[in-house]
């Protein structure tokens, strides 16, 4: 799967296009993220970045460590990522080889990260336990109805989400921003037009 991966930022340029996520934009607007952090299948780093990019010029002590399994992608994030002065710690890895490290983030960002079910609840538990109490869980992804669109995310049922991954699992927890519909994405190639996304800004209570 890896190989897959590789080869498509390989391909192109920019995969999913040179600026942020929408709605990583949008919540940036509304919550001051600090702290230590961490971006899961984040690629060519363009959420990171623009998060960092954002702490820096408003003087907030932030970090962020990327990770994916495509090295293709990460190397390609750390390479902009010093062209833009910025520092970041990318890791190579797969997520079913993680042991999730108690209260150990302030803010964890998942955008468009898809996992077949199994390792979806894996992470998710693991998510909610290396959050420190207060942190954030932030991301977008395609709910189970993108498989009437034709504009982005995989093609399989069982790799993406309902709203039951986020209320059976974070459901002890503050639900700042939960939004499930239609919006409009153009983010480079395999992303593009009408989808059907799951956004959430969830705030751990321990």
């Amino acid at each position: 799967m890896s190989e897959n991966w590789n080869n498509r930022y390989q391909e192109y340029e920019f995969v999913y296009g040179y600026e942020p996520n929408v709605f990583i934009q949008f919540i940036a607007e509304k919550i001051e993220f600090k702290g230590h952090s961490l971006a899961i299948a984040e690629g060519e780093g363009r959420n990171a970045l623009f998060l960092a990019h954002k702490a820096n010029r408003e003087n907030q002590p932030f970090s962020i460590e990327l990770w994916d399994y495509s090295s293709v992608g990460l190397q390609k994030a750390q390479d902009r990522a010093q062209k833009e002065n910025i520092k970041i710690l990318t890791q190579c890895l797969d997520l079913n080889d993680v042991m999730w490290q108690e209260s150990t983030f302030q803010n964890i960002f998942c955008v468009f990260g898809h996992f077949p079910s199994e390792l979806r609840q894996k992470t998710l538990l693991g998510i909610r336990g290396s959050l420190k109490n207060g942190g954030w869980f932030i991301g977008e992804v395609y709910s189970k109805e993108q498989l009437n669109y034709s504009t982005g995310g995989p093609r399989s049922f069982d790799m993406l989400y309902d709203i039951y991954d986020f209320l059976n699992n974070f459901g002890k927890d503050r639900f700042y921003h939960f939004f499930v519909g239609e919006v409009e994405r153009h983010e480079g190639e395999f992303h593009t037009g009408k989808c059907h996304v799951i956004q959430f800004a969830i705030q751990i209570k321990k």
